[in-house]
């Protein structure tokens, strides 16, 4: 996750310069939030701290005036890194601020660090890893009951990683990226596998490889049920499927099915612009 450059401290000065008129003054402005739009979207409300009561009024309106510029600039910086190591919970949060401005994405992932850390608690860290995957389905899909909205599978809160923490329904890919997020906080090697209309999880140590779906409550699967289910379908290259994503491609995946939720089941053409600009980013 990215942490603070010290645009934190700036910006009391800079909301206090809100005040001059000069058209160079806002324009440095303006650059100087952009510049920083990740950090900004991700730390916000740890900001609001160092300001006053008038001046989170000033910075709010200012972020608002910027909202959409902000967003691309923030995704621009996730997808900076190599395209197999961008940071997918940056990049969802940055998502989630998009889609709801108030969102506290510090509270965001603190809720995941707390989630992992009473998953650890009772982790058996020895054993056969089908104990670990068993013991996380269990809290995350047991207790805590992370479940599939089958109910209102197309609703665009399943797809936003705050909704999804919030209401605990998620479809195929948030409630795994869900298990992700966790898994990485517990250093336990969990990756995306992108099936045709579906998204499954796969453990793999590089000794033991262990197919298994969020959406089900953590149904494990073997690999050659995997491997059969999509030689069925006439997948051209079933085996690349099984070797599991990159962030970059769970995160365009997650997009996409904004994309068509905002096409053809919450009709939205302005967030579907926005979309469209964001997919040409990466």
């Amino acid at each position: 996750m990215k942490t603070d450059s010290g645009i934190g401290e700036k910006l009391p000065g800079l909301v206090r310069l809100m005040d001059d008129d000069s058209t160079e003054i806002q324009k440095i402005i303006r650059q100087e939030i952009l510049s920083h739009a990740l950090e900004i979207i991700l730390n916000k409300e740890a900001y609001f701290d160092r300001l006053s009561s008038d001046e989170i009024a000033r910075f709010t309106q200012l972020l608002q005036t910027l909202h959409l510029d902000l967003v691309k600039q923030a995704l621009a910086g996730v997808v900076q890194s190599p395209l197999d190591e961008i940071d997918l919970e940056a990049a969802l949060l940055v998502i989630s601020y998009w889609d709801s401005p108030d969102v506290d994405c510090g509270a965001v992932q603190a809720r995941l660090d707390l989630l992992a850390g009473e998953i650890a608690c009772g982790m058996p860290f020895t054993g056969h890893p089908l104990g670990f995957i068993d013991h996380i389905s269990q809290v995350l899909f047991g207790e805590y009951g992370f479940r599939g909205n089958l109910e209102d599978y197309y609703h665009p809160g399943n797809s936003y990683l705050h909704t999804v923490l919030e209401t605990r329904l998620g479809i195929p890919i948030s409630l795994s990226i869900v298990y992700m997020l966790i898994a990485k906080r517990l250093n336990f090697p969990v990756f995306g596998v992108g099936m045709p209309a579906h998204f499954i999880l796969k453990f793999d140590n590089g000794e033991d490889e262990i197919y298994f779906d969020p959406f089900y409550g953590g149904r494990v699967y073997p690999r050659r049920a995997c491997l059969n289910y999509l030689r069925q379908l006439k997948v051209p290259d079933p085996e690349h499927i099984l070797r599991g994503c990159s962030n970059l491609d769970v995160f365009k995946r997650v997009l996409r099915n904004l994309h068509l939720v905002y096409s053809s089941h919450t009709i939205d053409t302005a967030k579907l612009d926005d979309i469209e600009q964001f997919l040409a980013l990466l």
